[in-house]
């Protein structure tokens, strides 16, 4: 039975937006990073309060990055969900994986960089128009018509995969800047801006991702409305 999926794809282009600005402030605040560290290694020296303050400020981004990538996750998975239950009623036994795959794909390792893209290609191909479809026998993966939308969903999930990988590193961050720190000794300035530098470059990296994310629900969730209200 059909649901529309517009309201999820309101909360998802807003949640998204939200992670998008907060990505920007996390490469601002790296860059800020940087130019701190900066001045201590020309100096030589840094007091172990202010290294302190900046690791712990590193912590904060995480968890609340952490935090919105959970809640965007969460929403994602309900939005996916949804769209696959969907796609279903309008191509039976076109899909090769169950409902089920939709969310539990996510969380397979390795295969979660690959079940979930072929997951979303299906639901794509089985929610455009009949007239862009290929014949009533041919798959979408089958099928050499160039279908609206399948580059778009291979850029897509090219970015995904970038992201995952980068926001996995961003994690450990905080943890490579912390263990420069030999307390009462010395202070690895270097490593410390290196850690900084690659969190500058990651989260820039996030960012594709998120904002290609924005355009495949908005598109996705708009090609099942149009199919739901029948031929056109």
């Amino acid at each position: 039975m059909f649901r529309s999926p517009e309201s999820l794809a309101i909360a998802l282009s807003w949640l998204y937006g939200v992670y998008i600005a907060f990505k920007c402030v996390a490469v601002v605040m790296h860059l800020g990073f940087a130019g701190e560290i900066g001045d201590w290694k020309k100096a030589d020296f840094a007091l172990w309060t202010d290294v302190e303050a900046l690791v712990g400020k590193a912590d904060t981004l995480i968890l609340v990055d952490s935090l919105l990538a959970v809640a965007a996750g969460v929403t994602t998975l309900v939005w996916f969900w949804r769209v696959r239950i969907n796609a279903e009623a309008f191509a039976p036994r076109e899909h090769r994986y169950s409902p089920g795959m939709a969310i539990g794909s996510w969380f397979i390792p390795v295969a979660g960089w690959i079940i979930p893209g072929k997951i979303t290609f299906d639901i794509w191909y089985a929610s455009l128009q009949e007239r862009h479809r290929g014949r009533p026998d041919e798959w979408g993966w089958q099928t050499t018509r160039r279908w609206p939308g399948r580059r778009l969903l291979g850029l897509w999930w090219g970015w995904v995969i970038v992201f995952s990988v980068s926001l996995s590193v961003v994690f450990f961050l905080p943890d490579v800047m912390r263990g420069a720190v030999d307390y009462p000794n010395a202070i690895h300035f270097d490593r410390m801006l290196s850690a900084v530098h690659w969190g500058t470059f990651l989260n820039l990296l996030c960012i594709p991702g998120v904002a290609l994310s924005i355009a495949v629900v908005r598109r996705l969730t708009e090609l099942q409305d149009i199919r739901s209200a029948g031929p056109r």
